[in-house]
């Protein structure tokens, strides 16, 4: 099936275009993503105290890193693969976008708003996370675990994939969408569904070799802050809002119409 093919399957889907209410969803994804970026000069106390503890944390994870990799690579079995692959998806920005197209497309076709709105928010958190997770990747410049050169080599600045380990972005976008849901919908079934969803991304993303242990959990770190953040915001009052999404992975393209009227 062709891209133009699976865009017009979930264009028609999804029913209407967006495009009266695309700006908004444009402006308040952005303003979401300032918000996260800029909130460390808005940072409160207690705020300062749970950033310590999460650091804390970090650093007791950073300590045992190469330990923890060691401990995944003498668990390799083909059936650890296979689970490895499956799982890589769930924090894969590519069919991440493709779910949440669905799920958005689902809320208007059964006349569910609150899917609908979960949809967005789920989204918006997704770009937020990832906007302040690709500003640290590059900022930090941490190698990743298969290039060789140990937990301690951080090059700064330099635009390669083998220089983006911390944090990690699969982690990240897996965490804000659990957190989401988990918020949205208060059922201690959905937190748990969605939480060990988002925690198997975060260990395939050690097993596969592609990040620390550290680099996971600070991903998971800042997804779950993220996400709780932007589903809190909601609650106090936000505005709907609607955008026509770009969907690509190696295995998918096309695009997906996240909306709420």
């Amino acid at each position: 099936m062709t891209a133009a093919v699976k865009f017009l399957l979930i264009f028609l889907l999804c029913g209407r275009a967006v495009c009266g209410a695309q700006e908004n969803m444009v402006k308040e994804t952005l303003a979401r993503a300032g918000d996260v970026l800029s909130s460390p000069a808005r940072m409160r106390s207690g705020s300062a105290l749970w950033l310590a503890g999460i650091s804390a944390g970090g650093l007791l994870v950073y300590s045992a890193d190469g330990q923890v990799r060691r401990a995944f690579a003498k668990n390799r079995s083909a059936a650890n693969d296979n689970t490895s692959d499956a799982l890589e998806k769930i924090g894969n920005g590519g069919y991440e976008m493709a779910f949440l197209g669905v799920y958005g497309g689902l809320g208007y076709v059964l006349k569910r708003p609150e899917l609908r709105r979960t949809a967005v928010l789920a989204f918006e958190a997704f770009a937020a996370a990832n906007a302040a997770g690709t500003l640290v990747k590059y900022t930090a410049g941490r190698s990743r675990p298969y290039a060789g050169r140990g937990k301690r080599s951080f090059r700064p600045f330099k635009m390669k994939t083998a220089n983006t380990s911390f944090p990690s972005g699969h982690t990240t976008s897996a965490f804000a969408l659990a957190s989401v849901f988990a918020v949205r919908y208060e059922k201690p079934a959905v937190s748990v569904a969605a939480y060990s969803l988002a925690a198997g991304t975060a260990l395939q993303r050690i097993y596969g070799d592609k990040h620390w242990a550290s680099d996971v959990f600070a991903g998971a770190a800042l997804g779950t802050a993220v996400g709780r953040w932007v589903a809190a915001r909601e609650r106090a009052g936000g505005r709907p809002s609607a955008m026509l999404l770009p969907v690509y992975s190696p295995a998918y393209a096309g695009a997906a119409a996240v909306f709420i009227f």
